[in-house]
């Protein structure tokens, strides 16, 4: 599919429909295009990618036990798989859905992190893992939580930055040197995301409390640590994810732990994309295909046409679909950019 990637936009709209327009580039040689359309919905939030060998899974926010679809190319069509999770947690309460699910191979298996309420918590989330054989699941949860704030005493998994706040948006990194780290957010104003030493199997930590990276005066969450030679890009989702100012932004560092001086940048925004709030994103690289970004975004129409709210997003037709684009790294090999996105492939 690397032939195919960026080659074209395919957008569909309705009759009478005027074409948002996406930026490539900046000032005088910037080039306007119609908005990109989505390669999978009618519903696809946070979602959190796996490439392996030629298949694709995608795990998203929903369910209420997590949602995934699967494909053979990058750009669809997907299909709908079952559940994530094969059952609750013990730990968890059972209500509401799965938030934010993502999943990596380790010497357990495959193993898979979501954010669900816990029991006594009073609605807030903790981050649990789950295990399978198969990369698509269903995934079996493991009886106590990884990071559960509202934990004290002596329990490992009491990663305790805020006893009151619950703990979202998991996501996993392997740096250069094997080590495996999980970061996430830590669900309060002003927002912040951490960083959590794992063990080698990816379901303990190591004895090691979790540390902050950033934060952000508004809100920021949906982690993503990718690393380019000696540079640790730290990707992120800012401000609410409730409306179209919702971004994906990028901080970059030679020390993994130190990011609160960086300067951030914005990667997409509704103002260089057309779409309403792209944020939520994974990425994908390694492997045999190009580097690549998933992201959510709002949509109002039946067409898939992106939401147009100046503030929160109060269409109640609106629900979130998933984009994917090319990801490249420009001349210094470290710095992220979005050249094109990919069209959706229709089924056969």
């Amino acid at each position: 599919m690397s032939g195919r990637t960026g080659k074209r936009l395919v957008v569909v709209l309705a009759a009478c429909a005027v074409a948002l327009l996406w930026t490539v580039g900046s000032g005088a040689a910037a080039v306007q295009r119609p908005a990109p359309a989505p390669v999978y919905g009618p519903s696809a939030a946070d979602p959190g990618l796996l490439r392996v060998g030629s298949q694709y899974y995608a795990f998203m926010t929903g369910g209420p036990l997590g949602e995934v679809a699967r494909s053979s190319t990058p750009g669809g069509p997907w299909t709908a798989q079952p559940n994530a999770l094969s059952r609750w947690g013990a730990w968890a309460a059972g209500t509401g859905a799965v938030w934010a699910p993502d999943a990596w191979q380790t010497s357990a298996g495959w193993v898979l992190y979501y954010a669900a309420q816990a029991k006594g918590f009073a609605g807030q989330r903790c981050i649990g893992t789950a295990v399978a054989g198969d990369p698509g699941g269903p995934y079996t949860p493991t009886d106590t939580p990884l990071i559960c704030p509202i934990l004290g005493g002596d329990d490992p998994a009491a990663d305790r930055p805020d006893p009151t706040a619950g703990v979202i948006d998991p996501s996993p990194f392997q740096d250069s040197d094997g080590r495996r780290y999980l970061l996430y957010k830590t669900q309060k104003t002003p927002g912040t995301i951490r960083m959590f030493p794992l063990s080698a199997d990816g379901l303990h930590g190591r004895g090691e409390l979790s540390h902050e990276l950033v934060r952000h005066a508004d809100s920021i969450e949906n982690p993503v640590m990718v690393k380019r030679g000696d540079q640790y890009v730290l990707l992120a989702s800012a401000n609410w994810f409730d409306q179209c100012r919702y971004s994906t932004v990028w901080r970059r560092s030679t020390d993994p732990w130190s990011f609160a001086d960086k300067q951030e940048h914005v990667l997409l925004d509704q103002a260089n994309t057309g779409l309403c709030g792209p944020g939520g994103a994974d990425v994908v690289t390694g492997g045999s295909g190009p580097d690549l970004i998933y992201l959510h975004g709002w949509v109002c129409t039946p067409d898939d046409q992106p939401c147009q709210y100046d503030g929160v997003v109060t269409d109640p037709n609106k629900r979130r679909v998933m984009y994917a684009a090319k990801l490249a790294w420009g001349q210094d090999d470290a710095t992220p950019n979005v050249p094109a996105f990919l069209p959706p492939v229709p089924p056969r």
